[in-house]
């Protein structure tokens, strides 16, 4: 039998052969990485890594969820500050700018009738004095204890907050809630007054007063309500219904302090049949 030649190459110890491979020439799979192959496989994370990275997603996560919450409970806050805004403005305007008031007798007819919604300015007076033709809304009955016209320095402010907590406007009479009055201005202090209820005349200062506004009922007498006579004292009104056969005024019940003036009565926005500025 001939001898055959070893054509092995000199140096090779035949190690490649302790890896399996397969009839294409490649090594099956998952022999990728181990030790045979040349690369070294990836290192494990310790413990403490993976913990800290799963509290971080879930911080993540919450975080996601509460700028929703954030909203939902910024948007309640903001709904209460602008309410509370809007309460304060309104009270801050009917206290010291403007006021509605209800016509509640019919005193002032025709010029104001039962139930007319009136807008009182309460600026005007700040500037001027009221005068003859002012309609003007002020509080009970100068004699009245809830008038609250004291003219002491200190008291007054307490007053005037009174007034506006509505203090002022509380029930003096059993069975009655009384409100504060709506008259007319028809003199002021120092002038003299001659009103003659029979004829439905009126003289200020001996001057003959032509009032366009005045009503009288020839139904009763006389026409014109009680006669009246006087000079108004400092720091008085003396004002009169324009239904004056039926109209409790300064005629029945005195002077009025200006102190106890609300304000000016300068509109009636309802019903919007009556709109319009009183005359």
């Amino acid at each position: 039998m001939p001898f055959e030649e070893d054509k092995t190459p000199k140096g090779d110890t035949g190690a490649e052969s302790s890896t399996p491979i397969d009839e294409h020439g490649e090594r099956p799979a998952g022999m990728e990485n181990s030790p045979d192959s040349g690369a070294s496989p990836e290192p494990r994370k310790p413990v403490i890594a993976r913990l800290k990275e799963r509290r971080a997603a879930r911080r993540e996560a919450r975080e996601a969820q509460e700028p929703v919450k954030r909203s939902w409970q910024r948007s309640i806050l903001e709904t209460v500050i602008i309410l509370l805004i809007a309460a304060v403005i309104a009270v801050l305007l009917q206290s010291f700018v403007i006021k509605a008031f209800v016509i509640p007798s019919e005193s002032m007819e025709p010029t104001l009738k039962i139930g007319d919604r009136v807008m009182v300015d309460r600026m005007t007076f700040l500037f001027r004095s009221p005068r003859l033709g002012d309609i003007i809304v002020f509080r009970h009955p100068p004699e009245d204890p809830g008038a609250m016209n004291t003219t002491n320095k200190f008291l007054w402010p307490l007053q005037q907050i009174g007034e506006i907590l509505h203090l002022a406007h509380r029930q003096t009479e059993v069975g009655g809630d009384i409100e504060p009055y709506v008259k007319r201005v028809i003199a002021t202090e120092g002038q003299k007054v001659d009103y003659d209820g029979r004829k439905g005349i009126l003289k200020i200062d001996g001057r003959v007063i032509r009032e366009s506004y005045a009503h009288y009922d020839k139904n009763v007498s006389p026409k014109g309500g009680q006669d009246f006579r006087g000079t108004v004292p400092p720091g008085r009104l003396f004002v009169m219904g324009d239904n004056r056969a039926h109209s409790a005024d300064s005629r029945s019940w005195g002077y009025v302090p200006t102190r106890s003036v609300i304000g000016r009565a300068f509109l009636i926005w309802w019903p919007l049949k009556h709109f319009g500025k009183p005359d």
